[in-house]
């Protein structure tokens, strides 16, 4: 048995591709080779395009692929010929989702106005009706191509996913930090971790958004490929408790050696008053993670001090 990950050798990839080492697989790295993958050697790396199903097919029946971990996909143009290639070989698809499916993220956007839904959603939570949510969006993540982002929708490829006729695992994380992290999650305590008060948008200091370490979500992801309860199931993952965002600044501040004083601000001053001003916060993004614990058996491996000690640690190494 293999599992291939495709789009193995960036942030969460890598990661995942070490957890099942760890776990005694050895993994089949798929990328395009534009850059390198930076694995131990005993990670077999494969070059191919994942828009290009007959060479994906190909590689899979080569390497006896039972499982693919699909890191990337983003919209159903980038992501149905893994699907495809998958389902020729009779290999469990599993899909990175997002917590952005939810109801409650098309209220963050304002792109609606649906009930603000407090509590953490769990998988039978409703999702949002609108579609394509980064199309007229200029708060989205950096490092891909417009018409990517534009045809971005997780719900749209879940939907592909579960009409395919195939065994499936999709999982939902939240925002994700760790060593390595182009988007630096909580770069918005370290970059302001100076002077004596930390002053947030009042309408940011109370906000509830989930988040896990990027070492935990990769071993997510080898219970998904690798547990027989796991088929045709849709969990979410990350941490099972959630922090306001104020209280996120103060248990990372004195890792930053800060003993800044955290306060709200008035709406339209502080730090986050420009998120504050574009999105709607009384919504909460937030899961409730009960479902793979109880299910799978769950838990996080990094002790989460280490986890944001080392995830802080590196956005100091990047600006060196």
């Amino acid at each position: 048995m293999t599992i291939a990950i495709i789009g193995g050798s960036g942030f969460l990839g890598r990661n995942v591709a070490l957890r099942l080492l760890a776990h005694g697989e050895t993994p089949l790295v798929v990328h395009r080779g534009n850059e390198p993958a930076n694995l131990p050697d005993a990670v077999r790396i494969a070059h191919a395009d994942r828009t290009d199903e007959a060479a994906l097919t190909d590689l899979f029946r080569q390497h006896d692929v039972s499982v693919v971990i699909d890191i990337y996909a983003l919209s159903l143009g980038n992501t149905q010929a893994v699907i495809n290639a998958a389902r020729a070989v009779n290999a469990r698809y599993i899909l990175t989702s997002s917590v952005d499916v939810y109801a409650n993220y098309e209220g963050l956007l304002k792109k609606g106005a649906p009930e603000i839904r407090l509590a953490p959603a769990d998988e039978d939570a409703p999702l949002r009706t609108m579609r394509y949510p980064y199309r007229g969006n200029s708060r989205r993540p950096q490092g891909v191509s417009e018409d990517l982002f534009d045809n971005y929708d997780k719900i749209v490829i879940e939907d592909a996913v579960r009409a395919a006729g195939m065994d499936f695992v999709i999982l939902r994380p939240p925002m994700i930090f760790g060593v390595a992290d182009k988007q630096r999650r909580f770069g918005w305590v370290a970059d302001n971790a100076r002077g004596d008060t930390f002053a947030m948008d009042e309408r940011a200091y109370g906000w509830l958004n989930s988040y896990a370490y990027v070492e935990d979500i990769a071993e997510a992801f080898v219970l998904a490929a690798l547990h027989p309860k796991a088929s045709r199931r849709t969990y979410n993952v990350g941490q099972n408790f959630v922090r306001p965002a104020a209280d996120w600044a103060r248990l990372l501040l004195p890792m930053l050696g800060s003993s800044a004083e955290v306060t709200a601000a008035p709406a339209g001053e502080g730090i986050w008053a420009d998120r504050a001003e574009a999105m709607d916060l009384r919504y909460p993004l937030t899961l409730d993670t009960s479902r793979i614990r109880t299910e799978l058996g769950f838990a996080e491996i990094v002790d989460e001090t280490a986890a944001l000690e080392k995830t802080l640690h590196s956005y100091t190494i990047s600006q060196d």
